[in-house]
């Protein structure tokens, strides 16, 4: 088979444009969307005194969350109350931005979270084990609020390190 040369030289000028040129193509609407959803890592992660108030001022009240295989969540307040509980089991669980990712309404975000299971987690009683675990987050905007949200982690890795799932041979 033939390599598509166009194909190739595109790929390849892609490679070579650097983040502060990537920075001068975003639209103003994705960068303010990146600033939203970097706010939301900030000052809204879960760990955070007050972070619900930040969910308040970015999140739409109709949110629809999505979290691995559970059914979605509609709505800011199920969307709160399910991040409460979910970080209750890790109540200081600190997570690093590794990089961002706008096209339209939409931002995509790949962190890595580190902390210890100090309390619940899905059912599972507080372990003490430390995790470490790469994640994504896929968020859709529409009018600067975060209108859909989308979660993946190493939902497995998580649970073994808990001791929730034996560990793989």
């Amino acid at each position: 088979m033939k390599p598509n040369l166009p194909l190739i030289l595109s790929a390849a000028a892609l490679a070579a444009v650097s983040p502060a040129m990537a920075d001068q193509t975003r639209t103003s609407a994705e960068k303010d969307n990146i600033t939203v959803v970097l706010e939301m890592f900030d000052a809204g992660w879960g760990a955070n005194e007050g972070w619900q108030e930040v969910w308040g001022e970015h999140v739409a009240a109709d949110v629809i969350t999505y979290f691995h295989s559970h059914p979605p969540m509609k709505g800011r307040d199920a969307a709160i109350a399910f991040n409460a509980e979910l970080f209750a089991g890790f109540p200081t669980l600190a997570m690093e931005v590794v990089s961002v990712v706008a096209e339209g309404d939409t931002v995509i975000v790949r962190g890595q979270l580190n902390g210890t299971q100090d309390g619940p987690f899905l059912g599972v009683p507080a372990s003490g084990a430390a995790v470490d675990v790469p994640d994504v987050t896929m968020f859709r905007l529409n009018d600067g609020k975060i209108v859909e949200n989308r979660y993946f982690t190493d939902l497995l890795a998580v649970m073994t390190a808990i001791g929730a799932v034996p560990a793989m041979e």
